[in-house]
Formats: C-alpha cells, structure tokens, sequence
C-alpha cells in the first residue's frame, strides 16, 4: 500500500477516517462495516432530476462513496497527493472534496442563495452525503424535487471539475468562479429544455 505523508513539526496524532471530526465512535465502526454491501438509498429524484446523464452517473458514484479521490486511490496503490487540492489542509475523500471542504462550503452557499433554497440545510459538516441529499430534497414538492436535484448535482460536478482542473491541468477558480460556470451550466438548460420551476429559482 502507498503510504504518502507530509512531514511537520507537531505531534502525531491519530485520526479516525470515518467520522467528520476524526473521533472514533461505536456507531461509525458499526457503520462502516456494511458499507458498500447493500444501499437503502432512493434513486428516483437522481435519475429523473432535470439534468444530462454524465451529471447523474457522477452523483450516482458520489452518494456511493465510489468517486476515485485519493483514499480510493491511495487503496489502489496509485499515487497521488492525499491532501485535499482545494483547500489543502485536510486528507481528500469524497465527503470531504464536495461537502466539508472550507472551499466546497463556500460554492455551496454561492448556490443555495441564489437559488432560494433552505441555507440551514447546509451543516457545518457533513457526515453522510445520502442522509443530507435526501433531506435536501424532501423539503421541496414532488414536482420541484428534480430542479433541485440538478442544482445538487451540477454543483458537486463543478466542485468535482474544479478539484480535476487543479490536479491535471495546474488551473485554479475561485470560488465565486465555479459558482458562475454553476450558475451558467443550470441557466443553459433551463432555455434548452424550458425547466420554469427551476428558472424560477
């Protein structure tokens, strides 16, 4: 297995990965040892949210903790940097890179504004993306459901570009920038398939 550190002048300290404070607890060690064998997460608002197929089957793999972040890769034993490109300060995985991150966060509140959606529902971390996406979007109607299910989407897939275009391509955006290609990527579909509940937003 690669093993990749960063070398510093505090002390050592022992982190435990499955939690978002780094604490172990009972219930996160029970949790963790069914993850990945059966999912009793509800799909109909992903696959019918009003957005292109490349942006469900990403978020289809982000709620199943299945995006190639550096734990993924590290299990691999692929290198990488396993510190987080966007606000490099902590270890890079999924529920990290596109929801705790001080720089997703950011993006996130860009988004939630400018939508009208329930600022409240952004939490100051994250412990489980399928839980959070699920009460995001119960808080809407059945027939608003799948705007805001894009708007979900199409956000973490910028977070997502946004982290691929500082490792592969040495390109850096501000926050309030990928809140912008967000913003742009949502109002070219709503003219290309006349969505009003979400032009409305």
């Amino acid at each position: 297995m690669c093993m990749c550190a960063r070398l510093t002048q505090q002390p050592d300290e022992i982190v435990w990965r499955w939690t978002a404070d780094g604490v172990y607890t009972a219930k996160s060690a029970y949790n963790i040892q069914f993850q990945g064998i059966f999912t009793t997460f509800d799909g109909r608002t992903l696959w019918k949210a009003h957005a292109e197929g490349k942006h469900k089957f990403f978020t289809w793999l982000l709620l199943h903790s299945k995006l190639l972040t550096a734990d993924k890769l590290m299990i691999r034993n692929w290198p990488c940097n396993p510190i987080c490109s966007l606000c490099d300060q902590e270890f890079e995985t999924a529920l990290h890179l596109c929801f705790n991150c001080s720089y997703a966060k950011e993006v996130w509140h860009l988004v939630f504004n400018w939508a009208h959606l329930d600022p409240s529902s952004l939490l100051p971390d994250c412990d489980d993306i399928q839980t959070w996406w699920a009460s995001v979007i119960q808080q809407h109607n059945s027939k608003k459901q799948r705007s805001v299910a894009a708007i979900l989407m199409m956000s973490a897939w910028n977070i997502w570009n946004e982290r691929n275009r500082r490792v592969f391509s040495n390109k850096f955006q501000q926050p309030v920038q990928v809140f912008g290609m967000i913003k742009a990527e949502l109002l070219l579909r709503v003219v290309a398939c006349g969505r009003p509940e979400l032009s409305s937003t």
